[in-house]
């Protein structure tokens, strides 16, 4: 969705500070009242899966209205509607970060920790005995089912003395898309909906959520908070996965987690739910007497020596055997050849003693520094699995780190592979959103999918596909430069980023082969870049007979190419006034133009294309008055006159 007004209704557009799927999040200002607010816009659309989109968003609108007003711990909302072709949803502008930001730099104070989860559990025991009636609908229990770090934001409080308690955090939780889903249903297939990370066994295996599906993920989200790292840690999604169902945390809390908040954790990631805990009210209540310094009731219930993992039982020797006596008399005779053999040993030199001594010790350094540079690579790689577009810069950062750490380079092969592995799928999902009817794919994303991809390549060099996907993208980047440069006037510029361009998706395609994709940015590059509309419909073509189906999108750029054809040709006309050439580029004007608006028809319903039908009947409708001109006997050229 991109919006092309800079105001709607009375909220006057700033900047866009989120996206995510159709929506897109602008900071505004409402002018009625000067006040900032967060103004959500969603395209309202007339096929199913927009209309089923903007059912889910507006009764969400209605449901955090109400909801709101029970619960602190959710952004107010100030109005909804409809207006300009949006359904708009403007709500509290919400200053801090998110708890994903500031969990980057490692584990939090306990105290800090603990009073995050008491607020979770707050807005989680508001949420589970929430009951309203929306649109004749009876809701009872509102589920929020993605409780996750970015969800989370940690605002200032305002009118309080930070020299005095610096640790004060007030929290707003973000994103009802699951609840909204939830509208009429309790269940969602999988991992439809919701991170993998923050999901409990009970909910992967079954598909079924319910209220001890949010304080399991209270649980990770403390264990994060407490430790710095998630309790599952695994190279990809499905090893992750069998890991949370094994029900066995990675490693225990070390001491610098209170015992009592040990406790805690432990309950709410308990293998068994019957052994977690029932209410959120609860949670909260043994998390304020971890925050007063009294015992737990997960203490007195046994945790966490309960999490402890059970020793290997000891195996039970066997009686001696008629032949142990033979195997006596072996170990002495084995004794006697050592005896023989240290004999030998000390009559070695010193100096040869002493090299193998070297040797040895350097040895020993180098293999303890690959254990060590091991294990830092197995913790980073375990969080590379659930890490988004914008996180992959710091985990490339972490893996140069390593390798310069590292000799023999085998502690960082596996994480070579996660982060690979990773890349790939991010980089995908970023392709894919620009093959949808209205993607939202930006250039920031281009970017950080272009350096994640650029760190692959480098690592498995002989990997085509990682290399077709970069080029591809470093091909839309130039695509976008060119863009840029062309808006500001600057053709040769222009002209040698879409050149870069052309390039950059040509070795996408052969590197690549049967892959759409590339095809799609040649299409863009030559219709709005080069003005080349036949090259892009080739392009189109060769698109679709690798599997792509076009849409409304790529029928505007046709029409767009068709009309930005149109007037080419008219304004060399109007350089040609009087001369025979004159009418042929007329006609050449007045087929591009029809062509266009036969196009045209065709996506008339899609926004901003009546704009542009009014743009090419304008230029048609001069040209056709100028061929009219032409054909009065009076405008022919006199004889003698150039033919």
């Amino acid at each position: 969705m991109t919006t092309v007004f800079q105001r709607l209704g009375s909220y006057e557009i700033v900047e866009e500070i989120g996206r995510g799927g159709m929506a897109a999040v602008f900071l505004a200002t409402d002018t009625r009242t000067s006040q900032r607010v967060a103004l959500k816009l969603v395209p309202i659309g007339s096929d199913r899966e927009a209309r089923e989109i903007l059912d889910a968003e507006h009764w969400g609108a209605k449901l955090q209205e109400q909801f709101c007003r029970v619960s602190r711990h959710v952004p107010v909302v100030y109005e909804h509607g409809f207006a300009s072709g949006y359904f708009y949803l403007a709500m509290e502008y919400l200053e801090g970060r998110n708890l994903s930001e500031i969990i980057t730099g490692g584990s939090l104070p306990p105290t800090r920790a603990t009073g995050i989860a008491i607020q979770l559990c707050d807005f989680l025991e508001a949420a589970h005995g929430f009951e309203a009636t929306i649109d004749g609908r009876k809701l009872r229990s509102l589920l929020h089912g993605d409780l996750k770090p970015r969800n989370i934001r940690v605002v200032p409080v305002p009118d309080i003395d930070h020299d005095i308690d610096h640790d004060i955090d007030h929290i707003k939780v973000l994103d009802f898309g699951i609840a909204k889903a939830l509208s009429l249903s309790r269940k969602v297939t999988r991992s439809d909906f919701g991170s993998i990370a923050y999901l409990s066994p009970e909910r992967l295996e079954s598909g079924e959520i319910d209220s001890h599906a949010d304080f399991w993920a209270v649980g990770v989200l403390l264990y994060e908070m407490a430790s710095g790292v998630a309790p599952f840690r695994a190279p990809d999604t499905r090893r992750l996965e069998h890991r949370i169902r094994s029900r066995r945390v990675d490693a225990p809390l070390d001491s610098t987690c209170p015992v009592g908040l040990q406790a805690v954790i432990g309950k709410l990631l308990a293998a068994s739910p019957a052994e977690r805990y029932d209410t959120a009210r609860a949670i909260r209540d043994d998390l304020e007497h971890v925050a007063a310094g009294r015992q737990t009731q997960a203490e007195r219930d046994g945790w966490p020596a309960r999490a402890a993992v059970d020793e290997p039982p000891t195996r039970r020797t066997r009686p001696p055997a008629e032949g142990d006596e033979v195997t006596r008399r072996t170990g002495a005779e084995a004794g006697a050849t050592a005896e023989t053999a240290a004999t030998r040993v000390s009559t070695v030199s010193k100096s040869v003693r002493r090299l193998k001594v070297a040797l040895l010790l350097i040895a020993l350094l180098i293999v303890g520094n690959e254990i060590r540079v091991g294990m830092l690579a197995s913790r980073l790689a375990a969080s590379v699995p659930t890490r988004e577009l914008d996180a992959m810069a710091d985990a490339w950062n972490g893996y140069e780190a390593l390798r310069g750490r590292s000799r023999l380079r085998l502690g960082i092969l596996g994480l070579e592979r996660s982060l690979a592995d990773q890349t790939e799928t991010l980089a995908d999902r970023v392709m894919a959103n620009y093959r949808t009817p209205q993607p939202t794919v930006r250039e920031t994303q281009w970017k950080l999918a272009r350096e994640a991809l650029a760190h692959a390549v480098a690592i498995a060099p002989r990997e085509r596909r990682l290399k077709a996907s970069l080029r591809y993208c470093e091909g839309h980047l130039h695509r976008i430069n060119g863009e840029a440069q062309k808006a500001r006037r600057k053709t040769a510029a222009a002209q040698q980023e879409f050149t870069e361009a052309v390039t950059a998706f040509r070795e996408a395609a052969e590197l690549r082969p049967n892959w759409p994709d590339p095809f799609l940015g040649l299409t863009r590059a030559f219709i709005y870049g080069l003005e080349d509309v036949d090259r892009g419909a080739d392009a189109l073509k060769q698109a679709e007979r690798l599997g792509f189906t076009p849409g409304d999108r790529e029928t505007v750029q046709l029409a767009d190419g068709y009309r930005a054809r149109g007037d080419t040709l008219a304004r060399t006309a109007r350089t040609l006034a009087g001369m025979a050439q004159e009418q042929e580029y007329l006609t050449r004007a007045a087929e591009a133009y029809h062509q266009s608006l036969a196009l045209y028809a065709k996506v008339a319903t899609v926004a901003g294309v009546v704009r542009t039908i009014r743009v090419a009947e304008r230029g048609l409708k001069q040209v056709e008055q100028r061929l009219a001109d032409l054909s009065r006997p009076s405008a022919q050229p006199e004889s003698g006159e150039s033919r």
